[in-house]
């Protein structure tokens, strides 16, 4: 959705609203304390003086709005906004920085940043998740996100490492997921194999890292090769597709965000990983459930 059609769909905030209240509840609204199906509506004004819309059941009285457990809750910022910065990073193949966010919609750079960091968590997927199946080949690879040694040059200091490790794997044609990990060791990568692959995958393929013979069965395990992908006039053989992936992301670091730190590095790679794209959403599946 770009946003011209956006601004056509929600041209208020009562139709924002009311989009959100039609994805939320399709078949009405039910409360959500205890799923009667019968809740009144209720206006009044806020703190800010703004209107203020809450249901109220029936059955047990509780209060609540259309944006209560979602990515929007207890914010001041009108959902027409929200549904803007979600339709940018959409269409951001590349990112999108809190900078750009703040000239195009309007607000400030702090608002913008948090706004962004609410998105890119809605989009992470849940701690359980596999890739791969019955008639899946998966990629794994690992790539460093950093810059140069710490205390390089000073003399009489041993430098020490400055670089994130990330593990991705990438399904052909599939899903990609993308995540941190303390190192590149025989354990991490297991447990990380073990956790989010699935078991009935035929094919694995990785580089060659030697420490994923470690990891991956001998059965399932495939070394890729770029050489031979030349030579067969195209044909992926090794793991072009996660390092596709790591490409992208490294070219959105240096033109939008230029520099990362760690501790938010996993919201950005949820982001890239494709938490939500264009023809499989239409902002929905950012309302409920909510991951903040």
């Amino acid at each position: 959705m770009n946003l011209f059609s956006l601004a056509k769909k929600f041209p208020t905030e009562e139709h924002a609203l009311a989009y959100l209240m039609k994805a939320r509840w399709p078949d009405g609204v039910r409360c959500m304390a205890c799923d009667h199906p019968k809740c009144w509506l209720t206006e009044s004004k806020g703190k800010t003086g703004k209107p203020r819309r809450l249901f109220q059941c029936a059955e047990c009285g509780w209060q609540f709005s259309a944006t209560t457990g979602t990515l929007f809750h207890d914010s001041h910022l009108p959902l027409q906004k929200w549904f803007a910065v979600i339709a940018l990073m959409i269409e951001g193949k590349k990112g999108i920085s809190a900078a750009q966010v703040q000239r195009h919609i309007g607000m400030t750079y702090k608002t913008a940043w948090y706004v962004c960091h609410r998105i890119r968590q809605a989009m992470q997927e849940e701690a359980d998740f596999t890739v791969g199946g019955p008639d899946t080949t998966v990629e794994i690879d690992e790539m460093y996100v950093g810059g140069r040694r710490r205390l390089q040059g000073v003399k009489g200091v041993p430098s020490k490492p400055n670089k994130t490790v990330v593990v991705g794997m990438a399904e052909r044609h599939g899903s990609l997921h993308m995540r941190v990990v303390p190192a590149n060791t025989l354990q991490n990568l297991r447990r990380v194999y073990h956790d989010h692959v699935d078991t009935e995958t035929p094919k694995v393929v990785t580089d060659g890292n030697q420490t994923y013979k470690g990891v991956v069965p001998r059965a399932k395990h495939r070394q890729g090769n770029h050489e031979e992908e030349i030579r067969d006039k195209g044909r992926v053989t090794s793991t072009y597709t996660v390092e596709s992936a790591f490409s992208l992301f490294k070219r959105g670091i240096v033109g939008n965000y230029h520099r990362l730190s760690a501790e938010h590095l996993d919201r950005y790679l949820g982001e890239f990983a494709g938490g939500i794209t264009e023809d499989g959403c239409s902002l929905g599946c950012l309302i409920w459930p909510c991951k903040i």
